[in-house]
């Protein structure tokens, strides 16, 4: 028999025993799909990390934040993070920094109407937008004049436009935070996955941080933001403001940039998704061990019932190698098939995850690959047995079977 023959008598057999087919599969499905799901969320949280430390080391500006944050921008309870106002002029004294301004960062409830949501607000400089991953796609960004004069102006992202007035289309709406009214004048969009629009869902208010402080005067500036001189090296620059800051707060380990802090983030995920791999790849393997032998204990039970019909394929001159090409072939199409099943449908919770959490994932085809190579070598190992059964049977014996 050619390769074409042993597919089309595979793929018959399956067809004939569907059910059976399917839950013979099953081991075999749920290992392939929780490998390639867990691998793709976790490299997609990596991914948006690492792409958010590239982004930031090709702006000129640097963004230092104390060190004891637990997560950036997002003050813990009873937890007082600020800056002094000396630290501010440290960083002023340096030689190729341009502009040094504040950024608070907090949750607080904001309404529109009969609308009301708890969103992120981030009060920061003029020039936020060069700071933040996000572009102003309606209205415009609040001016430096803005910021001077306190005015009560904000930008909504557009998961928080879609929040409190179900559309995004708000530019010259008003919105209420902290009993204060406030006129929309623009609409950002995210321009890069960012790991904590993931997990905040991205509904975010930007407004000048006097503004901020004028409605929340115990808030405290979470961020110092420095706009650099073009041709200055930002990462020497960075880390000669940081070792300045930490000896006027007499630590080695007050202050840090975002991007280490982002490093540490990186790791961190890097360290959860190995352990992850690992128990997830442990209990997937021990499905596939177990969809194996189940594969094995099918193939021995199609072997029992077709012990005829490898009697007449004998006596009509089947060697014993092509009897053991035909049950391998069957063998392998029933784990390859899981497999197939398999990465589809991890591929489909990844969607479904990007979807309904807005969390990035990446989805890993060089594990899909693997992942189907080696459910087909499963097959391979497991009807490997049942395959040499078959063709050591005698053909008369194999044709008085009843």
């Amino acid at each position: 028999m050619n390769a074409t023959e042993l597919l089309t008598s595979a793929f018959l057999s399956m067809r004939a025993h569907l059910l059976r087919s399917l839950l013979t599969m099953l081991g075999i499905f749920i290992g392939v799909a929780s490998i390639i799901a867990i691998v793709a969320i976790g490299k997609g949280g990596q991914n948006a990390v690492v792409s958010t430390l590239e982004n930031n080391q090709l702006r000129q500006t640097i963004e230092i934040v104390p060190r004891e944050l637990v997560v950036p921008g997002i003050p813990q309870p009873g937890q007082i993070l600020s800056f002094s106002n000396e630290d501010f002029d440290i960083a002023r004294q340096f030689q190729g920094v341009l502009q040094v301004a504040e950024t608070l960062y907090g949750q607080a409830a904001v309404s529109a109407g009969r609308q009301s949501a708890n969103l992120m607000l981030e009060g920061g400089p003029d020039y936020l937008n060069g700071l933040a991953n996000f572009s102003v796609i309606q209205g415009r960004m609040f001016t430096n004049g803005d910021v001077l004069t306190h005015q009560n102006v904000a930008l909504l992202s557009q998961q928080a436009a879609l929040q409190l007035f179900g559309r995004e289309n708000v530019v010259g709406q008003s919105l209420v935070v902290g009993g204060q009214t406030l006129q929309v004048i623009g609409v950002t969009a995210s321009t890069e996955p960012s790991l904590l629009n993931g997990i905040l869902g991205g509904g975010a208010v930007y407004l000048p941080y006097t503004t901020l402080e004028g409605i929340f005067p115990n808030w405290t500036a979470s961020e110092m933001d420095i706009a650099v001189q073009p041709g200055v090296s930002v990462p020497e620059l960075s880390q000669r403001i940081v070792t300045a800051l930490n000896i006027h707060a007499h630590s080695a380990e007050a202050f840090e940039t975002s991007a280490g802090f982002l490093q540490g983030i990186e790791k961190l995920i890097g360290t959860i998704t190995n352990i992850l791999t690992l128990v997830i790849g442990a209990v997937a393997g021990i499905a596939l061990v177990v969809g194996g032998v189940g594969v094995m204990n099918i193939m021995l039970v199609s072997v029992t019932e077709r012990t005829q019909e490898i009697g007449i394929r004998m006596s009509l001159g089947a060697t014993k190698s092509a009897i053991v090409w035909q049950f391998l072939f069957e063998s392998m199409m029933l784990t390859a098939t899981g497999g197939l099943l398999g990465i589809v449908f991890g591929v489909l919770v990844t969607i479904i995850v990007r979807a309904a959490f807005h969390f990035p994932v990446a989805v890993s085809w060089q594990v899909s690959i693997g992942a189907f190579l080696f459910s087909a070598l499963i097959g391979l190992v497991c009807g490997l047995y049942p395959a040499l059964k078959a063709s050591r049977l005698l053909p008369v014996d194999a044709l008085r079977y009843e």
